[in-house]
């Protein structure tokens, strides 16, 4: 093969070699347009040049454009070929050549046959090369974009981001951290390299194709308005169903009324006066949902108690933290509907909660065995203990105010002292009955009351007993309420007990007993009852029911089968609202504070607050 000579290549920095006489003319015309010339080679051999992009073309080699930097070229050393040299022609030497120019612009004074043959012997291999350079180029973006692992784009920031093992090789922090993890012989994905988690090194590229989570983030903040919108409207939703409900009661009450007035006496018209005492009197009544709270977002939540002096709620509560696997209680604010800190108290859940009536103190008792008194200021435990059973109840002594008691699941009432913890003071036990002791309430001291030196109440699943001081004794006394009991309240100022029944054999509704513990002997203390307030027909849940009053005093209870609160009337005993339950209620507590009175409810998830119209 005849090569044409060899054109030049404009540097400054090049060393001077000799040009010969066939490259005159090209050097003549390059020189006059000021680009300094450098020659390359003697005229034996074509040049070799070769840039990053990687276009082969064999052949005579035009001149390179002088307007390129002279760090994309490289001049490669060319191998002679073995066959032209065995012919014995010494002077021409065959080489095979590697040119990559593709950014070069068309050549330039070189003679219109060679032009044509270079065209001719280069068409068909640029036109391959450049699709297999696009190939390899997309390939080459793909593999500097992706994970090798999850083959995800990489992230700038987050679990996600860049980062580079000791052997060089670059993966997505949250694969490889994940890959060395699963690996017992911690080891590079790619290579197979020994690495530790410590050689994990992040990449702070100045250029990196990450992926844009603007938009996403922006779509986020879109949903959780949008949340909070539904909530908003399911909770005014709620509120008028509370009321809708009201009003179709008293509607249907008026209505039956109405029937019972006119076919005793056809004659009888009600008057006007006595209609507007009657809806005055009910308007009164009135509750409707101020509030829904949710403290939970898995279903945990089981007890709570109220302090209006400390503005507390103190519910019982799953943990929200993975760290800790266990229960606690979650701190409310009252008058701001603001949930507060959480306090992880015990592994298993939390069966009864009560505030102290003169510190700032809170006991817990719980199914793992264990009972804790915890400081409401600084949320840290003071005292603890465990048992050698589950607990269900507790109460502080309503005369000292370092007595407490504990119910447990075989059936004891169990007296401590917090001053000596390590042993307790007694154990109240009724022989024969092992079962759990579901409420227990102190009765305080009276020098005018039945109980003079005071007692304590014990209800279990199938009995119910009170335990009367006398001196460093107590004596027993069953009280004859018919059972299973659910729940029980004692309250101090009226020295009224409320008991609540699930369904039995004999009577098919659950029942909320009011009465007052009278003794008519020394041995012997009689229940009377002031009214029976009847439930539904189904009582699966442990539901507790509570006292509160506005204006006059009331008792709520949780009616499961209308799925509804039921309040009545304690001066006529008769029902005189509800309102309705989405959730199952477990336990139901009355508070007084200076916006006004409030039933509050507490459901696997949430705390609802009723106001009083």
């Amino acid at each position: 093969m005849e090569f044409s000579n060899a054109g030049y290549i404009p540097d400054e920095n090049a060393m001077d070699v000799d040009v010969s006489e066939n490259n005159a003319r090209s050097t003549d015309r390059m020189a006059s347009q000021g680009n300094p010339l450098v020659p390359i080679n003697d005229g034996r051999y074509d040049v070799v040049v070769v840039s990053s992009v990687g276009l082969h073309v064999e052949g005579p080699i035009p001149f390179i454009n002088p307007e390129l930097p002279v760090e994309q070229h490289a001049i490669v050393q060319i191998e002679s070929n073995d066959a032209e040299s065995n012919s014995g022609d010494t002077d021409r030497v065959s080489p095979t050549a590697s040119v990559a120019s593709s950014r070069g612009p068309s050549p330039v004074d070189l003679p219109e046959e060679s032009n044509q043959s270079e065209c001719t012997n280069s068409e068909i291999p640029e036109n391959d090369d450049k699709e297999s350079r696009k190939r390899s180029l997309s390939e080459d973006e793909d593999d500097g974009r992706l994970c090798p692992i999850c083959l995800d784009n990489w992230t700038n920031t987050g679990e996600h981001r860049i980062c580079a093992l000791k052997c060089g090789h670059l993966f997505g922090y949250k694969c490889v951290n994940r890959w060395l993890e699963s690996q017992q012989k911690k080891s590079c994905p790619t290579c197979k390299k020994r690495v530790n988690r410590s050689d994990l090194r992040y990449i702070y590229a100045k250029k990196l194709i990450a992926v844009d989570t603007t938009e996403l983030d922006v779509m986020k903040q879109l949903l959780d308005t949008a949340v909070e919108e539904k909530n908003k409207i399911l909770m005014d939703i709620s509120k008028y169903a509370c009321r809708e409900h009201m009003l179709n009661q008293e509607i249907a009450h008026l209505k039956k009324q109405i029937q019972e007035l006119t076919s005793n006496r056809p004659d009888f018209r009600p008057s006007q006066s006595s209609s507007s005492c009657f809806n005055s009197f009910h308007s009164n009544i009135r509750l409707f949902m101020d509030k829904s709270l949710e403290i939970c977002r898995q279903s945990g939540c089981r007890v709570f108690d109220a302090n209006c002096e400390l503005d507390l709620i103190m519910a019982s509560m799953r943990s929200p933290n993975n760290l800790f696997s266990g229960f606690g209680i979650r701190k409310v604010n009252i008058s701001q509907y603001k949930p507060l800190a959480f306090i992880p108290l015990h592994n298993l859940q939390i069966r009864d909660i009560t505030f102290h009536p003169i510190n700032n103190w809170v006991l817990t008792a719980s199914m793992d065995k264990s009972f804790k008194v915890v400081d409401t200021i600084s949320n840290s435990i003071m005292y603890t203990t465990s048992q050698q059973m589950p607990l269900w109840s507790c109460c502080w002594d309503a005369d000292n105010q370092y007595v407490l008691y504990i119910g447990t699941q075989t059936g004891a009432v169990v007296k401590y002292d917090v001053r000596t913890m390590n042993q307790p003071v007694c154990t109240l036990a009724v022989p024969g009955d092992m079962s759990p002791v579901v409420s227990v309430a102190s009765i305080p001291s009276s020098p005018g009351a039945d109980l003079v030196n005071g007692g304590v109440i014990s209800c279990k699943l199938n009995s119910l007993w009170v335990f009367e001081n006398s001196g460093n004794d107590h004596i027993r006394h069953n009280l004859s309420l018919e059972g299973p009991f659910v729940s029980m309240k004692y309250q101090c100022g009226t020295k009224q007990l409320l008991v609540s029944s699930r369904p039995n054999n004999r009577i098919s509704y659950s029942r909320h007993t009011l009465c007052t513990l009278e003794k008519i002997s020394a041995d012997k203390i009689n229940c009377n009852i002031i009214h029976s307030f009847q439930g539904g027909g189904m009582q699966k849940l442990l539901s507790k029911s509570c006292f509160l009053s506005d204006k006059q005093e009331y008792v709520a209870a949780h009616h499961e089968s209308s799925k509804s609160v039921y309040l009545w009337s304690i001066n006529t005993g008769q029902r005189v609202c509800s309102v309705p339950a989405h959730d199952t209620v477990l336990d139901l507590r009355g508070i007084q504070t200076h916006n006004g009175n409030y039933l509050v409810s507490l459901t696997e998830k949430k705390l609802e607050f009723f106001k009083f119209n």
